[in-house]
């Protein structure tokens, strides 16, 4: 079997969909079709950094992202979160692959709160890719920043930017990872109802629109979706809390390349 089409498709998706190779963001942020620098949960770790200070106590979670349904592309992570008084520390370790070609990602990042309402944070990455007879084995380092703010009672905003160093992959052709830059608002309408817009760039690719929208219908659940373009994809999903745990499942719908669940479990310690 030809494995070129699965690390070419891997690249596709990571680089153009994820705009960060292999970092899963949570199942919220699937269902929101990535539209995730304002989500304020445990994920931020892998999203906003900024927005991790938000936690409230030490949380854990863990997550499966299936690319397509695809076996192969399927992403396990694992997130921790620690509470300080003036912020929050947080660790992810993400992993997938098969035997001829492994991603591994480790990443330890700190939130700080500015003031009342503004949070700053910096995260560092660890990337190691195993890719056997064709392309050996690859480290890459590279930095997260972000930003978050509450303007008003009803309006927050939140921008990351990924890898603005443009950290190098390989010396051929100076193949760099990407640097991608988040930008949105979310403006709450009631405390049930929370809609989200923003803008992302890739330094690759062309800019992309998103939209989702939050609805809490009861105490216990919540629905939410979202829209992007340049690729097209659609999203929704549903969270339930009970006592200390938060399940979620969400997927999105690529225009080709069809659905992409994700299932993420919070627990929060007491």
């Amino acid at each position: 079997m030809n494995y070129h089409w699965i690390f070419s498709l891997i690249i596709l998706f990571h680089f153009n969909v994820k705009g960060q190779i292999f970092q899963n963001g949570g199942a919220l942020s699937t269902s929101m079709s990535g539209l995730n620098v304002n989500n304020e949960n445990i994920w931020s770790i892998n999203n906003n950094i900024s927005q991790l200070a938000k936690i409230q106590t030490p949380t854990l979670s863990i997550s499966s992202f299936q690319p397509f349904l695809v076996n192969d592309f399927t992403t396990s992570s694992i997130v921790f979160g620690l509470p300080t008084q003036n912020g929050a520390f947080g660790i992810n370790f993400s992993t997938n692959g098969n035997k001829h070609l492994q991603m591994h990602n480790i990443g330890f990042g700190y939130s700080h709160k500015l003031g009342e309402n503004i949070q700053s944070g910096v995260k560092l990455n660890y990337f190691m890719i195993n890719a056997g007879d064709y392309y050996n084995k690859k480290s890459i380092i590279s930095a997260d920043i972000g930003l978050s703010a509450k303007l008003s009672n009803d309006l927050k905003i939140g921008v990351c930017i990924k890898n603005p160093t443009f950290s190098k992959v390989s010396e051929f052709d100076d193949e760099r990872l990407p640097t991608n830059i988040q930008l949105a608002a979310g403006y709450i309408f009631s405390n049930e109802l929370t809609i989200h817009t923003g803008i992302e760039k890739s330094i690759f690719y062309p800019a992309s629109f998103l939209a989702a929208i939050e609805y809490q219908p009861s105490e216990k659940i919540f629905l939410t979706g979202g829209i992007k373009s340049n690729p097209s994809i659609a999203s929704f999903g549903v969270s339930m809390s009970q006592n200390q745990f938060i399940i979620t499942a969400a997927t999105q719908i690529h225009q080709f390349l069809g659905w992409s669940p994700d299932l993420s479990i919070i627990y929060q310690f007491k």
